[in-house]
């Protein structure tokens, strides 16, 4: 199977939400330059292997989609009253079309 080089964005964002589904059971998507999901009641020590297992998934659901090669890095930022765990768009090695 030959490696993709775009994504369309609607795409990437359904095996997103896909992958947060499968692995925490539920997740809001927060779209832009950051994509991911909302988290609550995560014990810091879980949060990044958590965004990890997202973003695993995230890749092998996009293979089994066509998208091979994605390469996808789990980040996690904290603010006040919320935990965004997720991928940064723009570290992707996939463009993502509109």
């Amino acid at each position: 199977m030959p490696t993709a080089k775009t994504i369309p964005a609607a795409e990437l964002a359904k095996l997103t939400q896909a992958a947060v589904k499968k692995v925490s059971g539920t997740g809001r998507i927060i779209k832009g330059p950051i994509w991911g999901y909302v988290l609550t009641d995560i014990k810091p020590a879980k949060q990044l292997d958590l965004a990890t297992a997202v973003t695993q998934e995230l890749a092998v659901s996009a293979k089994a989609g066509g998208f091979t090669g994605l390469k996808v890095e789990p980040t996690v930022f904290i603010k006040p009253g919320k935990i965004i765990a997720g991928f940064i768009a723009r570290e992707l090695n996939f463009e993502i079309q509109g």
